[in-house]
């Protein structure tokens, strides 16, 4: 189903939802008893655009789907605009009920972040029964279907990486990139989307890692030696932080295939770091 149209719900991008999407009642320039402040509609943008930006884009996203159901059912239930926010918390948890049995645990229990979220932005109150809602939650996700689920999967080994370095030419570039970016990936122990793009018109070089981030010859504080790359910023750091391994002494070490990849590839300073030529 798609939301009736409203003059209050333009039609705009997912991640834009929570900013664009208007309650009925918005933040105004007025003190707790309705006094007119000295600020301007200007400052009030402001406002809404700095609290708008403390939720990472791709959590922007993802809340723009659950504000995006949340009104379908609203909708569906002809649930008055005002009523929607501030909103009554028995109204919240029709919505987890209705919602049970279609959607895993957690994408449900995203949306309801969603709607809270919606609400901070917008200066409106969430009261909630919390008690309430977390059974609701929980019971939601005990009625989970089956496909909600991904199985798990079989833990990533050794094995498979010198498997998938005997199907590789490293002297082609394509090839001694992404076996840099494997073996890199796997022993320092990180997040795949903190090492690759989504595209390359979406590099920013003060969020994405680049070749100026890697330190070849770095030591720990024991004087240990290590190759040390500097993450500008993560999923949980807007502030970034440093990733790290040891040399290996078979095919899969990672300094080999850095090494490989930059004599190949050789990336700028500033370019992504497992950019191919």
């Amino acid at each position: 189903h798609a939301p009736l149209p409203s003059p209050l719900r333009p039609h705009c991008l997912a991640r834009d939802r929570l900013r664009l999407w208007q309650p009925v009642e918005s933040r105004t320039a007025r003190d707790n008893g309705g006094k007119l402040l000295a600020i301007t509609d200007a400052d009030l943008e402001r406002v809404l655009t700095v609290i708008n930006v403390s939720w990472a884009k791709g959590t922007r996203e993802s809340y723009g789907a659950g504000l995006l159901l949340f009104h379908v059912f609203c909708d569906l239930k002809s649930v008055p605009e005002q009523q929607r926010c501030p909103v009554d918390s028995l109204l919240i948890l029709a919505f987890v009920s209705s919602c049970a049995g279609s959607y895993s645990g957690k994408t449900l229990s995203n949306y309801i972040y969603a709607i809270r979220a919606w609400h901070i932005l917008h200066g409106q109150p969430w009261r909630m029964e919390q008690n309430e809602l977390n059974a609701a939650l929980d019971g939601a996700a005990a009625l989970a279907p089956p496909t909600s689920k991904r199985p798990k999967r079989a833990p990533f080994t050794l094995e498979i990486v010198l498997k998938i370095r005997h199907q590789l030419d490293l002297s082609q570039p394509l090839d001694a990139a992404t076996y840099a970016c494997l073996t890199n990936a796997l022993y320092a122990l990180a997040r795949l989307g903190e090492f690759t793009l989504t595209n390359l018109k979406c590099f920013d070089p003060t969020k994405h890692v680049k070749r100026s981030d890697v330190e070849i010859d770095a030591t720990d504080h024991n004087g240990l030696k290590i190759i040390r790359i500097h993450l500008p910023e993560t999923k949980v750091s807007k502030d970034g932080e440093d990733v790290y391994y040891a040399e290996q002494s078979d095919l899969s070490d990672p300094k080999a295939a850095f090494l490989n990849h930059f004599a190949v590839n050789n990336p700028t300073s500033n370019d992504p770091l497992f950019a191919w030529r």
